[in-house]
């Protein structure tokens, strides 16, 4: 082979590596589905499933999110009887990626949550309640997804406001900025093309945390039942929130071009679903069995 076929070679070899590299670093177009603060409102699940599966025959690829208080609602004491799992077992249906732990979610106590959690087909995340040493928590501080092409880091956050510390006395609560950061340092030598957070935290405060965490890209938050039409920006983030109560399935269409930070918004809108009628029986009759059995260790404390 003469000299000018092998700088013909090595140029097509050079030219085909810097294609190849080109199309990996391609932007993608990604949709972010979102949810928080459902309270197991089981009377809005099936027309947020039809809400979800339109959007996944558009054929972008999806991430469904939701950022805690899911599962328990005492303010609904019928479906807080049995609601949380069937709760899960929808979420498992529609196929969430990721979930944060919000406080209402460990209401149930210890036992309840471990349980709920094993039953879940998607990580339940929250990186600043840790467990003490000798004790592991059922829930995780972050986790990676894939969603197209894209590898995503997903960390979880839990608010600090009204946890029930009594029923958890082996977690410790941590301050959520500190958290955040320890997540991303640790999961710093994995890839990562998109940074997604997940924090049961209002959005103002999510703006805080955005300003001092310049890699994270979205915040999906909850907690303070609001609502935001458009994206609020901060530091290199997008910050958004749904309704509560499953009122909305919140849609974010993002283009993000891996390696370089942020993602520029294509739309965000808020998806308005309707209410179904419920079947209350088996939430009666679990209720009637549990109040069978407290009289009778009532009685068989009197006799």
């Amino acid at each position: 082979m003469g000299r000018n076929a092998v700088r013909r070679l090595v140029c097509l070899v050079f030219l085909a590596a810097t294609l190849v590299a080109r199309g990996a670093l391609a932007s993608e177009q990604v949709t972010i589905l979102y949810t928080n603060d459902l309270h197991a409102r089981l009377e809005r699940l099936e027309s947020l499933r039809g809400l979800v599966d339109a959007e996944r025959k558009e054929g972008r690829p999806v991430l469904l999110l939701d950022a805690g208080d899911t599962w328990q609602d005492f303010r609904a004491p019928l479906p807080a009887v049995w609601g949380a799992r069937e709760t899960v077992v929808w979420m498992n249906q529609v196929g969430y990626s990721a979930m944060a732990l919000g406080n209402h979610d460990l209401y149930f106590g210890a036992e309840r949550l471990a349980a709920l959690v094993g039953e879940a087909g998607f990580p339940v995340l929250s990186a600043n309640l840790t467990a003490l040493a000798g004790w592991k928590a059922p829930f995780l501080p972050y986790t990676f997804v894939t969603c197209g092409d894209l590898r995503v880091l997903v960390v979880g956050l839990t608010t600090g406001e009204f946890l029930p510390y009594a029923d958890f006395p082996w977690l410790r609560y941590e301050d959520p900025a500190h958290a955040l950061a320890e997540a991303l340092e640790a999961s710093r030598d994995q890839p990562r093309d998109l940074v997604v957070v997940l924090c049961h935290l209002p959005a103002p405060e999510a703006c805080l945390l955005a300003e001092a965490a310049p890699e994270v890209d979205v915040f999906v938050t909850g907690h303070s039942h609001q609502e935001t039409p458009q994206p609020i920006h901060a530091g290199n983030a997008l910050i958004v929130q749904a309704r509560p109560f499953g009122e909305a399935l919140g849609r974010l269409r993002i283009e993000v071009d891996p390696g370089t930070p942020g993602a520029r918004v294509l739309d965000n809108t808020l998806l308005e679903t309707t209410a179904t009628p419920v079947d209350v029986r088996p939430g009666l009759a679990q209720l009637l069995e549990a109040g069978l059995l407290l009289c009778v260790l009532v009685l068989l404390c009197f006799f």
